[in-house]
């Protein structure tokens, strides 16, 4: 199933910890939405989600340059860390965007804090959330 969502205006500012790393982020608001990519190392994922998207039946030859449109949740917030000048983050991992989802749909528009830990490498990493 394919996400559709309104494209989320410039500059992209995606949160990408290194393995062991953390964060701590006050969110205050957010948003859902898409963006397009055109990753460098392309992934065989990538390369699905590419065909998929453009209605191909066969890959692309190997080396050709390809973009892919993903789902994206921007939140914006304060904290000590975390957001810059422009004062939001841009998720664009799937289980990272899974495990906030939720939290801030219940937490009703108030601010949440959450702390979030980067595992592993990519292209298997994953980010671990703990609230408060």
């Amino acid at each position: 199933m394919a996400f559709t969502g309104p494209d989320l205006p410039e500059p992209m500012e995606f949160l990408d910890l290194e393995h062991g790393a953390s964060v701590q982020l006050t969110i205050t608001k957010y948003e859902l939405g898409t963006t397009t990519i055109h990753p460098k190392d392309v992934s065989s994922r990538q390369v699905r989600l590419f065909m998929q998207q453009n209605g191909l039946t066969d890959p692309p030859a190997p080396g050709t340059p390809i973009t892919v449109r993903i789902p994206v949740l921007r939140i914006f917030g304060t904290g000590p860390e975390g957001f810059g000048p422009s004062g939001y983050l841009d998720v664009s991992s799937k289980t990272l965007i899974a495990n906030l989802q939720p939290r801030l749909y219940a937490n009703g528009g108030q601010p949440l804090t959450v702390t979030v830990t980067a595992n592993g490498y990519k292209p298997t990493k994953r980010y671990s959330v703990e609230q408060g």
